[in-house]
């Protein structure tokens, strides 16, 4: 009979539990001055919560509907030992057409916030208070285009 080993290389569920508390607590502090009792500060409350009873999967989505609210999970994929993550801002587009955020990882919950922060990177001239509410500009919407063909 073989000997159990371990890998150096797979981190142990601790370790992932405190990455995972970490990147979401450096995600969520641009809303440091939210009143608690607004729809952001309750959902402040939940993902704290999630996170004392160790749902870290759920925290990521709630981070997500929260943080990015443009943003949807496109696909969850578990594939030779690591989950593939997708999220997109149109759902519907086919693949091969949509500009995706993409992230994999050993952790679910991990490869979904690192796709959230991808999310916010991909995120063209958003500002912080724009972030809040919404609201997305994409580069030269506001640039005027003369399309006459004489």
């Amino acid at each position: 009979m073989a000997a159990l080993t371990t890998r150096s290389d797979i981190p142990e569920p601790a370790q992932i539990a405190q990455t995972t508390t970490a990147m979401l607590t450096a995600l969520l502090d641009d809303d440091e001055g939210v009143s608690p009792l607004s729809a952001r500060g309750r959902s402040r409350k939940r993902i704290a919560r999630f996170l004392e009873v160790e749902a870290r999967i759920d925290a990521a989505l709630e981070l997500i509907a929260l943080q990015l609210p443009q943003w949807q999970l496109r696909r969850i994929a578990y594939d030779d030992g690591e989950w593939h993550c997708a999220l997109s801002r149109q759902r519907e587009l086919p693949d091969w057409l949509d500009r995706c955020a993409e992230a994999r990882h050993s952790d679910l919950a991990l490869a979904i916030l690192h796709a959230a922060t991808e999310a916010r990177r991909l995120q063209p001239g958003v500002s912080q208070t724009d972030a809040r509410r919404g609201i997305t500009t994409e580069a030269g919407v506001t640039d005027l285009l003369c399309c006459d063909n004489f």
